[in-house]
C-alpha cells in the first residue's frame, strides 16, 4: 500500500477572502472519523447516516469549542471524484470559520493536501484518465466561454476515446504482423498494401490533431498582442481604449510606461494578451528605468503573435524613425495603427502613402484612440490577422496541449516510420518496434505510460483544494 492510500488529505476548495460559502474537502481513508471527530459526534453515528445526503451539524475544534454550523456530506469511495472516501464541510465563507475547521482536520489527523492532490488521486485510481485531468486545470483556468466549452470537453473524456479508437487501430495491424511472424504456417501474411493504407489513415488522424494544437495554445494562453512603437503615440491610450476602462495612466510626458503591462480581453471568443510596451525613443537623457522598460518591450516583441505598430500621426517623422525597424523585425504579424486621426485627419492621406511601401493596405489601420474611431475595424483585422473564427473557436474537445502535442509529434515519427518499413519491405519485427513506439507515445496522452515527474509536473499547478 502507497502512503497516499494510508493518509487522508484535506484542504480548502474554496477561493481565500468573504463569501457565502466555504468548502473543506476531505479525500482518504479516515475521512468518515475525522468528519465524526469535527462534529463530536461517535464514528457509529457517522457511519449510520445515508452517503451522499447533507446534514446539518456544529462543527468543533479539538477541544470543542464550537466554530461554525455547516452542512457535511459522506461520499464512500469507490464512486466518489477521487475514488476514496470523501467528505465535505460547507460552512460559512470566510477565512476563521475555514481556518479553524482546517485546523480541527489537521488535528484530527489529516494532511494538508498538496496542489492538485484530489486531482491526482483521481487520476491513480482510474477515476479520469491524464487528459481529463489537464482539462480540469484548463477549465478552471479558462480565459472565454469557447476555452471552457473545449476544456469541458476533453474533461467528458471526448480526447481520451479518440485516442483510444487510434490505439486501437495501431494495435490491430501490430496483432496482424506479430502473428504473421510468430505463427507464419498458421495466419495468412498480411498485405502490405492494406497495412500501409491504414497506417496512413491513422497518421492523418494524428496530423489533424496536431494541426489543431495552435488554436489549443491560444484558447489556454491567449493571443499575445504587443503594442509597441515610439513614446507618445497612444498606446497606453488604445490599450484603454480596448478594455474598456483605464488600465495604464495616460499623460503627455514621454516615458510614462515604465514597465510592461499585461491583460487580458474575450474578443468574441478569441482569448488576447494585451501587452502595453514602454515607448521607443533615442537619446541622451534617457534614464536607466526608461531604458530597462525599452529593454522588456523588444523581448514582449519576440513573445507576442500579433504586434501593433502604433504611429503619431501629429509627429510622422518621429514614428516613422522608430517604426520602419520594429515593422522589420515584425514582418508578416503586424498591423500598423495610424493614431490621433481625429488631431491630424489632413495629415492621413500622406501617412498611408508614406507607409503604402512597407506595409498592405489592409494592415495599414487609422483610428484614434481617444474618441474611438476606427476601431471596430482594427477588432475585425486584428481576429482575421489571428487566423479567423475556425482557429479558436472549436468545441469538440480535441484541442491538445503543449504536452499533448509532443506526444502526438512522436506518434506521427513512428507510424512514419513504419509506414517507410512497409515501402521497403523491411522484415515485419522491425516494423511492430515502430508501432510499439508510437503506441507508448499515445499511451502519454492518456497517463499509462508517463513517468512521477511528468504527473509532478502537471499537477503542481492546480490550486491546493483541486
Amino acid at each position: 500500500m502507497t502512503d497516499y492510500e494510508q493518509e487522508t488529505i484535506v484542504a480548502i476548495a474554496t477561493p481565500p477572502g468573504q463569501g457565502g460559502i466555504g468548502v473543506i474537502r476531505l479525500s482518504g481513508p479516515s475521512a468518515a472519523d475525522i468528519l465524526a471527530a469535527c462534529q463530536n459526534i461517535p464514528l457509529a453515528e457517522q457511519q449510520q447516516r445515508q452517503a451522499r445526503r447533507l446534514y446539518l451539524h456544529d462543527i468543533f475544534d479539538e477541544q470543542g469549542r464550537l466554530i461554525d454550523r455547516a452542512l457535511t456530506v459522506f461520499m464512500p469511495g469507490p464512486a466518489s471524484y477521487t475514488g476514496e472516501d470523501v467528505a465535505e464541510i460547507q460552512c460559512h465563507g470566510g477565512t476563521q470559520a475555514l481556518s479553524q475547521i482546517l485546523a480541527a482536520a489537521l488535528a484530527h489527523g489529516a494532511r494538508l493536501a498538496q496542489a492538485g492532490e484530489f486531482s491526482l488521486r483521481a487520476f491513480l485510481n482510474g477515476k479520469i484518465d491524464l487528459s481529463q485531468a489537464e482539462a480540469i486545470g484548463d477549465l478552471v483556468a479558462a480565459k472565454t466561454a469557447a476555452g471552457a466549452r473545449n476544456a469541458a470537453g476533453q474533461l467528458a473524456g471526448r480526447l481520451g476515446r479518440h485516442i483510444a479508437k487510434l490505439e486501437s487501430r495501431l494495435t490491430a495491424v501490430q496483432a496482424a504482423i506479430t502473428a504473421a511472424v510468430d505463427f507464419p504456417d498458421e495466419v495468412d501474411e498480411p498485405q502490405n498494401r492494406q497495412m500501409a493504407e491504414e497506417l496512413t489513415a491513422v497518421a492523418g488522424d494524428v496530423q489533424a490533431l496536431l494541426d489543431k494544437a495552435p488554436a489549443g495554445q491560444i484558447l489556454r494562453q491567449g493571443l499575445g498582442v504587443a503594442l509597441a512603437g515610439p513614446v507618445n503615440a497612444g498606446k497606453s491610450s488604445l490599450l484603454n481604449q480596448i478594455l474598456g476602462f483605464d488600465r495604464a495612466i495616460v499623460t503627455d510626458c514621454p516615458g510614462t510606461t515604465r514597465d510592461m503591462l499585461e491583460e487580458y480581453i474575450d474578443l468574441d471568443g478569441l482569448p488576447l494578451l494585451l501587452r502595453d510596451t514602454a515607448g521607443l525613443r533615442r537619446g541622451a537623457d534617457i534614464s536607466e528605468p526608461e531604458r530597462i522598460g525599452m529593454d522588456k518591450s523588444r523581448d514582449a516583441l519576440e513573445r507576442s503573435q500579433i504586434v501593433l505598430l502604433v504611429a503619431d500621426l501629429t509627429d510622422p517623422a518621429f514614428s516613422r524613425e522608430h517604426i520602419l525597424p520594429l515593422a522589420a523585425a515584425c514582418a508578416g504579424h503586424s498591423l500598423l495603427v495610424l493614431n490621433k486621426r481625429d488631431a491630424a485627419a489632413e495629415r492621413l492621406p500622406a501617412a498611408i502613402a508614406c507607409y503604402a511601401g512597407d506595409f498592405a493596405g489592409e494592415d495599414i489601420l487609422p483610428i484614434s484612440a481617444k474618441t474611438g474611431q476606427g476601431m471596430p475595424e482594427l477588432l475585425a483585422r486584428l481576429k482575421e490577422k489571428a487566423g479567423g473564427a475556425r482557429l479558436w473557436q472549436e468545441e469538440d474537445g480535441l484541442l491538445v496541449n503543449a504536452r499533448q502535442r509532443q506526444a502526438l509529434q512522436l506518434a506521427a515519427g513512428h507510424i512514419r516510420e513504419a509506414l517507410a518499413g512497409l515501402e521497403q519491405a523491411l522484415p515485419q519485427d522491425l516494423i511492430t518496434i515502430d508501432l510499439e513506439a508510437a503506441l507508448t507515445a499515445l499511451a502519454a496522452i492518456s497517463g499509462r505510460d508517463v513517468g512521477e515527474e511528468v504527473l509532478n509536473d502537471i499537477f503542481r499547478n492546480f490550486c491546493v483544494g483541486k
